[in-house]
C-alpha cells in the first residue's frame, strides 16, 4: 500500500484526445490538499510547451502526485509531450500515487457497476455542476479557439477543477486499504454473549459508513470507529491467513498444514486450501486478550478475510 504524503499535489490535465503523440494538452490543473487550485491553460493551441514548463517549475516544491489512473493516461501523456518539447522530466523523480491502482482491489465493496472517478464521488454523494463528458471537453475547447467565447473556456475549466476537487474527495477512500494493512488502534475487545467483540479507532476515518459480513464475521464501520464480532463455534475462534496458496486443508479434521510438510499427510487426506478455509482455530483465553501484538495480528489477518474477494 502507498500512503497519501501531506506535502502531495493533486494533478489532472484535460486533453484533446488520448494518444499524446496525435493530440495536445489543453489544461495542466493541480490542487493542494488545503484547497489551493492552479491551471495552466493552453489558450491559443500552441501554448503546451510553456504550460508544461510552468507546471514542472510549480511540482518542484512537492514530495508526491495524486492522480486518478495517472499512471496509465496522464503521466505517460505528459512524459511524451516533455520529451517532445526536449524538457526535462522531473516527473520521473516524484513519487506518485495513482487513486485507481490503489482502491481497484476494493471495487467489489463498492455497490458500483463502473469504477471511474465520477461513480466514486457519486458514491460520496458528490454532485458536480459540470455537464460536461471527456468527449465535450474537446468539442468545448475547440469552440473556444474558433470563436473566443469564454463561456467555452470557462466551461473547460470548470470540468477540470471539478476532476481536481473530487480527486481529493475520492482520495478519502484510501481508509479501505489503510483499514486493511492495521492503521487502527484495538480500543476494547471482549466476549459478549457468545461472540467476540472488538472497538477499533481507525487511523483514517472512513468518509461513508460501511458494513461487511462473510461467514459469520462482521465489520461495522461509522468514521473512525469500527466494531469487528465474530461468533463462537463451539468455543473457538476462526483465524483466517491471508496466504491460502501456502498451504494445505485437511477436511477431515478441519485444520490447516504448510505445503512443506504435506508429505507426512497422504494426498487423498489434504486438498489446496482456500481462503475460505485457510483458519486455525483456538479458543480465546486470557493471555489472548493481554497479547496485544498477537490480537492486531488476528484483527488485521481477519479483518484482510472480510475485504477480500
Amino acid at each position: 500500500m502507498k500512503k497519501q504524503k501531506k506535502n502531495c499535489l493533486f494533478f489532472d490535465i484535460e486533453t484533446t484526445g488520448l494518444a499524446a503523440d496525435i493530440s495536445a494538452i489543453v489544461v495542466i490543473g493541480c490542487r493542494t490538499s488545503e484547497g489551493d487550485c492552479i491551471q495552466w491553460f493552453n489558450e491559443d493551441g500552441f501554448s503546451q510547451k510553456e504550460i508544461l514548463k510552468d507546471f514542472l517549475n510549480y511540482c518542484t516544491d512537492w514530495d508526491q502526485l495524486v492522480s486518478f489512473n495517472g499512471a496509465t493516461f496522464d503521466l505517460p501523456f505528459l512524459q511524451t509531450k516533455i520529451k517532445e518539447y526536449g524538457l526535462s522530466d522531473s516527473l520521473s523523480e516524484k513519487e506518485h500515487l495513482d487513486l485507481y491502482k490503489e482502491l481497484r482491489p476494493y471495487r467489489h465493496l463498492f455497490p458500483l457497476s463502473r469504477f471511474r472517478q465520477k461513480d466514486l464521488e457519486t458514491y460520496l454523494g458528490i454532485h458536480r455542476k459540470d455537464t460536461l463528458s471527456g468527449r465535450k471537453v474537446i468539442k468545448a475547447y475547440q469552440s473556444w479557439i474558433a470563436s473566443g467565447d469564454t463561456s467555452w473556456k470557462e466551461q473547460v475549466l470548470l470540468h477540470n477543477k471539478e476532476d481536481l476537487d473530487g480527486l481529493v474527495a475520492v482520495s478519502d477512500l484510501l481508509c479501505y486499504p489503510a483499514l486493511e494493512s492495521g492503521e487502527f488502534s484495538i480500543q476494547k475487545a471482549l466476549i459478549s454473549h457468545s461472540s467476540f467483540q472488538a472497538e477499533l479507532l481507525l487511523n483514517q476515518p472512513f468518509p461513508k459508513a460501511a458494513r461487511f459480513e462473510k461467514d459469520g464475521l462482521s465489520l461495522e464501520i461509522n468514521e473512525e470507529l469500527a466494531i469487528l464480532e465474530e461468533p463462537l463455534q463451539e468455543g473457538m475462534l476462526r483465524h483466517y491467513y491471508p496466504n491460502p496458496k501456502d498451504y494445505y486443508y485437511l477436511p477431515k479434521e478441519d485444520i490447516i498444514i504448510p505445503k512443506s510438510m504435506k508429505s507426512f499427510v497422504d494426498a487423498s487426506s489434504r486438498i489446496p486450501a482456500s481462503p475460505s478455509n485457510c483458519y486455525s482455530k483456538f479458543k480465546p483465553e486470557h493471555d489472548f486478550f493481554e497479547d496485544s501484538a498477537s490480537m492486531q495480528t488476528f484483527l488485521v489477518h481477519n479483518i484482510h478475510y472480510l475485504l477480500k474477494k
